[in-house]
C-alpha cells in the first residue's frame, strides 16, 4: 500500500468521484449544505482530500483545523475498497499529517436503543483499535446524537469543538450545530 492524500476541488477530474462518494457513504442528515460544503475550498484551514493508493483512487477524507485542533468531518473509503485497510491508514496518514494538532471526529451515537446498535459498536472498535478514545461528551445536531472521539491521550473540551465548527458554519449555520452537548 502506498498511501497518499491529494487535494481536490470542483475544478479537479476526480472531484466527481469524491462527491459521489460523499453522497453515498454518509446520511442525509449528516451532510454539510452545498452551499456551506462549497464555500470553503479556498480556506486553507479546511482540506477535501482524495485518497490515492499509487494512483488508484480509494476515497475522500475532510479536515477541518482552527488553532491545534483537527476535526475529521468526513471519511470514505470506495465500496469496493473497504476491508482492505485503507481506512486505517488514511487514519494514520491523517493523524502523521496533522501530529502536531489533536485530531478528533464524531461517530453515531453507541447505545443499544438503535437498531443498528452492533454495526456502531463495529466503528467504534474500529475508531479505538485506530488510536482514538472518548473525548468524555456528546453532541447532538439535527436529531442526530454523535459520541465524540479524540486520538488517544489527547484531550479537549466541547468549547473547543464549538468554536471550530461555528468558524467554520459561519452565522447561517452556527445555531444548527450548537443545538445540544451533553458533558
Amino acid at each position: 500500500m502506498n498511501l497518499k492524500l491529494s487535494l481536490t476541488d470542483p475544478k479537479k477530474a476526480d472531484f466527481k468521484k469524491v462527491y459521489s462518494l460523499y453522497q453515498e457513504a454518509f446520511p442525509v442528515e449528516e451532510l454539510y449544505p452545498d452551499d456551506l460544503l462549497f464555500s470553503h475550498f479556498s480556506d486553507t484551514n479546511n482540506e477535501f482530500w482524495s485518497i490515492y493508493d499509487s494512483d488508484q483512487w480509494v476515497g475522500l477524507v475532510y479536515c477541518m483545523t482552527e488553532k491545534d485542533l483537527t476535526y475529521v468531518g468526513f471519511l470514505a473509503i470506495a465500496p469496493d475498497l473497504r476491508g482492505e485497510g485503507y481506512g486505517s491508514a488514511t487514519l494514520a496518514l491523517v493523524k502523521e499529517k496533522y501530529s502536531k494538532n489533536r485530531v478528533c471526529l464524531l461517530i453515531e451515537e453507541v447505545a443499544p436503543r438503535y437498531s443498528d446498535y452492533q454495526a456502531r459498536r463495529k466503528r467504534l472498535s474500529f475508531y479505538e483499535a485506530n488510536g482514538f478514545q472518548s473525548a468524555g461528551f456528546k453532541i447532538s445536531e439535527l436529531d442526530v446524537h454523535y459520541d465524540f472521539l479524540v486520538a488517544t491521550g489527547k484531550s479537549l473540551s466541547s468549547d473547543e469543538y464549538l468554536s471550530l465548527i461555528n468558524h467554520y458554519c459561519g452565522p447561517k449555520y452556527a445555531p444548527i450545530v450548537n443545538s445540544h452537548v451533553v458533558e
